[in-house]
């Protein structure tokens, strides 16, 4: 693989960073859903090969965030990746690659070349930014940085069509109805958002969680889960860090509106558990004279 030359406590009080630097520290806990499993692995290899096949070179790939599972995918010959992630912490801990690989700093401040890039992976983090202004900066930027055929492979975090309430999530945690802390963490955070435009933040999470009990570890004996993973909610304790789910159509309409300049090109949903809400959408860069001339 060809590099490129271009450049379990609480936490109280934290802000954006300081989050992503407990959640570096607690990242082998992490499963999926909020990991890509075998079968999304499946997916962004499928898109890879089929892209390669019909290119026929190998893709310059541009990875948001340092997720170790899209790093050691079997990436043709001769693949260039880079990653950008703005959190030092996730790149100390979690980047499993040449620290010439990745860059620190913010998605949306990257000073990249255009045209520079042929596929942008991101597993499970277009939610991190707001919705919908830098969501749609980002697009921007993906809309100048790609290539003339390149790929978005993105897992995302959607909402269910039927809005949960907090109170039947907790029931579920509760009655034994809820398998691990993943789970959890994904339907307790959906449940209170009213809007993506207002997201919901980390701390309200912990909190409501904190409204059914204080005995964290009471809890995990009860419902059978190891303590220390109950205990990974602790991460939300005073988090300022917000998160925006958006719908499959929400994303739809920032990329392949009429100021996008993408085109759906597949979505492939999962069949594990919440599988429904982690669908990967697959968006090609649409270099049309109307698009252009916009």
């Amino acid at each position: 693989m060809k590099m490129p030359d271009d450049g379990i406590g609480s936490v109280i009080g934290c802000n954006r960073e300081d989050h992503w630097a407990e959640m570096a520290r607690q990242w082998r806990q992490a499963g999926p859903p909020l990991r890509p499993s075998t079968q999304d692995l499946g997916f962004c290899r499928y898109e890879v090969r089929e892209w390669h096949r019909d290119g026929g070179v190998a893709p310059r790939v541009l990875l948001f965030g340092v997720t170790p599972d899209i790093y050691h995918l079997p990436w043709p010959e001769e693949t260039d990746i880079l990653a950008v992630d703005r959190s030092q912490p996730m790149i100390d801990i979690v980047w499993p690659g040449p620290k010439e690989s990745v860059l620190c700093t913010d998605w949306l401040s990257m000073a990249l070349p255009d045209n520079s890039r042929d596929i942008a992976f991101c597993d499970g983090g277009l939610h991190l930014l707001s919705y919908p202004q830098e969501q749609q900066q980002f697009v921007h930027l993906l809309r100048s940085l790609l290539s003339d055929k390149g790929l978005c492979i993105f897992r995302l975090f959607v909402p269910p069509q039927q809005k949960e309430s907090p109170d039947a999530v907790l029931k579920d945690l509760l009655e034994g109805r809820i398998s691990n802390i993943n789970i959890l963490k994904l339907r307790l955070a959906m449940s209170l958002q009213n809007r993506a435009e207002q997201g919901v933040e980390l701390n309200k999470v912990w909190c409501a969680l904190h409204e059914i009990t204080s005995d964290l570890e009471g809890l995990a004996e009860k419902i059978g889960w190891v303590v220390d993973h109950m205990l990974a909610i602790n991460i939300y304790r005073g988090s300022t860090a917000r998160y925006s789910f958006v719908t499959v159509d929400q994303v739809c309409d920032l990329f392949c509106g009429c100021s996008g300049g993408f085109k759906l090109r597949f979505l492939h949903v999962p069949s594990y558990e919440l599988g429904e809400r982690c669908p990967t959408i697959v968006l090609q860069r649409d270099r049309t004279p109307e698009i252009l001339n916009l």
